[in-house]
């Protein structure tokens, strides 16, 4: 979980309802490009490029929760227009 060592570099550190896609640097969409194009790569680099999607994916799952609970709160958030794309999708 080295990736979540770019939340050291915000101020706040910390602050429960930041939604950290699109964010911190090491989980933009760059870097998620990164990371799977990293999947093209022999061992160890196609698995570590599985478990940095995978930890995109749980913080984008966290930040959905979050949006279904207070839409108004994560109104200047950078990933507003993929949560309100993907809450229209789903139906929250």
């Amino acid at each position: 979980m080295l990736v979540d060592l770019d939340h050291l570099f915000a101020n706040p550190i910390f602050q429960a309802d930041r939604c950290s896609i699109n964010f911190h640097f090491l989980h933009t969409y760059y870097a998620m490009l990164i990371y799977v194009l990293l999947l093209f790569f022999r061992k160890p680099f196609n698995v570590i490029g599985i478990g940095l999607l995978f930890h995109m994916l749980t913080d984008f799952i966290n930040c959905l929760i979050m949006y279904s609970g207070c839409k108004e709160c994560f109104a200047d958030s950078p990933a507003i227009e993929l949560l309100k794309a993907t809450s229209r999708l789903l139906g929250i």
